[in-house]
């Protein structure tokens, strides 16, 4: 009975290789969803078509956003009329597809062997995090699919001795593209750089074609990178973004950073494996195997990187990126590492199980302050959050009035699809915030805020600040007070109750007065509050 099913399997091995991409991707659909932070790229890639330039805010050049190449495509996207949502759920999926695919090759190349290289990439496509950041909203899969596709350019160069030259050109414009994508990228770009330039002179083949194969190599990133980088500086004033600066210069905290790593390991029952994985790598570099010697670079290079920043507040979106290299690490330890038959199986079947334990059971730690996807769906559309529902409330009634500033920290769906000025007080879209706003804490991107005093010198009228949701006819006990800088004042301000629709309702603080805000406070009879901030 298995011999004639394995038959099968050999006999109709692309059909059943195509039949799986599709219900990996079909599964990947069925958890799809979209996080805040997408909007900030919308509103950037809106700003952009609509002739305002890459931009936040109009006349303000500051790069809040890090993902230069997947703006661009949701621009793209948006000038042939697609929703941005639907044009990222599409290109999402595509790339999740490809990163599915370059995985196989890759396995392929390494183990000689398709059944090994098929179960690695059922691994990583059953993996929940990896799936369910095929959507998102954010160019997670975009940036995994460039990386692993320049990691498998890379070792079809080191397998293959006479690789032609035009090898070293792709891979020098799909290592570009990468850090096009993600500056970070470059933490995975330059140990696989590196691990080219010594295969290169490791060769035996002429100086003439060495340097032939080096100057492929590294003249299309320079005129690449290097031309962005120019564009950058002279654009926004600076090489690094804006979200740099605020993380940087911030506090951060490598013990967050350290559980987040820890927690994405138990999470996915996976930490046996690491272990062993950790052992199998005195047998790589013992052996100088090359190309599990640069997985191991790359995974530990990411991981430095993940515990320096103090990790995420998404579940994991910062894992996808190695989760290839994860997966054809553990493959290697699965399958050549490990000989017994039994512990080979059991390893692949605990993959498998912990993927489903950490999609059934992992849950927001009040103290971690990590959040499960779903919780980052609901801050958009659960009617006791509905950012998006905020926004377009917003736009309801100001639209018309040109002049109406907000003040915000959940800074993507509520200023997109308001469309009204807004100044974001944890500073990633704000120049001087970022590098002046006064420290709150350690979680990542969410160090610095704004001062009172800042957001009346810029005139904001209305800070929903974080939302504060809650029924219309619930009476309203609690206000939405921000932390307070040292110099900050007493004064009393008005607080205000916005329809959101028929049943909810938001608060949100009348800062600066405004002649136009007063007409629709009194034309649509909102409730007011009046308090001392403190």
């Amino acid at each position: 009975m298995l011999g004639s099913l394995f038959a099968f399997y050999q006999k109709y091995f692309s059909i059943i290789f195509i039949f799986t991409i599709v219900l990996l991707v079909a599964f990947a659909w069925s958890q799809r969803f979209i996080q805040d932070d997408a909007f900030i790229s919308f509103r950037y890639a809106q700003n952009f078509i609509n002739g305002e330039g890459l931009v936040w805010n109009t006349n303000e050049r500051v790069e809040g956003y890090t993902n230069f190449l997947w703006t661009m495509l949701m621009s793209a996207g948006m000038i042939c009329e697609m929703n941005p949502i639907t044009c990222s759920y599409f290109f999402g999926l595509l790339f999740f597809a490809i990163s599915l695919i370059v995985t196989y090759k890759t396995a392929r190349l390494l183990f000689k062997s398709h059944d090994s290289a098929f179960l690695i990439m059922l691994f990583l496509g059953l993996n929940y995090t990896f799936l369910a950041f095929a959507t998102g909203g954010l160019e997670t899969q975009m940036q995994t699919a460039f990386l692993v596709s320049c990691f498998y350019l890379t070792i079809k160069i080191m397998n293959i001795p006479q690789v032609g030259v035009i090898n070293y050109l792709y891979l020098s414009i799909v290592l570009s593209l990468a850090v096009l994508i993600r500056l970070d990228s470059g933490i995975i770009v330059v140990p696989i750089v590196i691990f080219t330039v010594i295969k290169i002179y490791s060769q035996d083949s002429s100086t003439a074609l060495k340097f032939k194969r080096i100057v492929t190599l590294f003249i299309p990133m320079a005129l690449i990178i290097g031309t962005w980088f120019i564009w950058k500086l002279s654009y926004y004033g600076n090489i690094l973004p804006n979200t740099f600066y605020v993380k940087a210069s911030a506090i951060t905290s490598p013990i967050k950073g350290l559980k987040y790593v820890s927690t994405f390991f138990f999470s996915y029952l996976l930490f046996p494996l690491a272990v062993i994985s950790i052992f199998s790598g005195r047998e790589i570099f013992k052996h100088r195997i090359s190309p599990f010697i640069l997985i191991n670079s790359v995974i530990g290079l990411w991981i430095i990187y993940l515990i320096k920043i103090g990790g995420d507040f998404m579940e994991f979106r910062f894992f996808v990126p190695i989760l290839p290299f994860i997966f054809l690490l553990f493959g290697w330890t699965i399958f050549v590492f490990i000989k017994n038959r039994v512990y080979q199986w059991a390893l692949a079947l605990l993959i498998i199980s912990g993927s489903v334990h950490h999609a059934l059971t992992f849950a927001l730690d009040p103290d971690e302050r990590i959040e499960p996807i779903q919780n980052l769906h609901n801050h958009l559309f659960a009617q006791d959050e509905n950012w998006s529902g905020i926004g377009k409330s917003l736009r309801h009634y100001f639209n018309h009035i040109k002049n109406v500033t907000i003040g915000v920290t959940a800074a993507g769906a509520i200023p997109y699809y308001s469309g009204l000025p807004s100044i974001d007080m944890y500073g990633l879209n704000d120049h001087y915030l970022a590098r002046e706003g006064f420290l709150i804490g350690d979680t990542p991107g969410h160090q610095r805020m704004s001062p009172f005093n800042y957001l009346i010198k810029r005139g904001v009228n209305l800070i929903i600040a974080h939302p504060m949701v809650m029924k219309r006819t619930d009476e309203v006990k609690h206000f939405p007070i921000l932390p307070s800088s040292p110099n900050d004042k007493y004064f009393t301000i008005k607080v205000l109750e916005i329809p959101i629709d028929s049943l909810y309702k938001f608060l949100t603080l009348y800062l600066t007065p405004n002649s136009a805000v007063d007409s629709v406070i009194e034309q649509n009879n909102w409730k007011v509050h009046l308090i001392t901030k403190k």
